[in-house]
């Protein structure tokens, strides 16, 4: 399944405290937790749409962290 940008906005609107900010004109991605950084992504541009995919998997599959990861529905044919 593809992930597009809605999947990871959704994580972010159900995780009040998450937050993705680019470092100053970098292509470095932090991901904050309240005010803490609980992840650091090096992306190979400076697009979160196109990196959607990575960005979530990359969320999803930290260790020791409490969100709420909202369902994915897949339309079938």
């Amino acid at each position: 399944m593809k992930i597009d940008y809605k999947i990871p906005n959704n994580l972010l609107k159900n995780n009040k405290g998450m937050k993705l900010i680019f470092r100053d004109d970098s292509t470095i991605l932090d991901i904050y937790i309240g005010s803490n950084p609980v992840l650091t992504l090096e992306l190979e541009k400076r697009d979160i749409e196109s990196n959607s995919e990575f960005i979530y998997n990359s969320i999803i599959n930290l260790k020791n962290i409490t969100m709420y990861i909202p369902k994915i529905y897949i339309k079938e044919n």
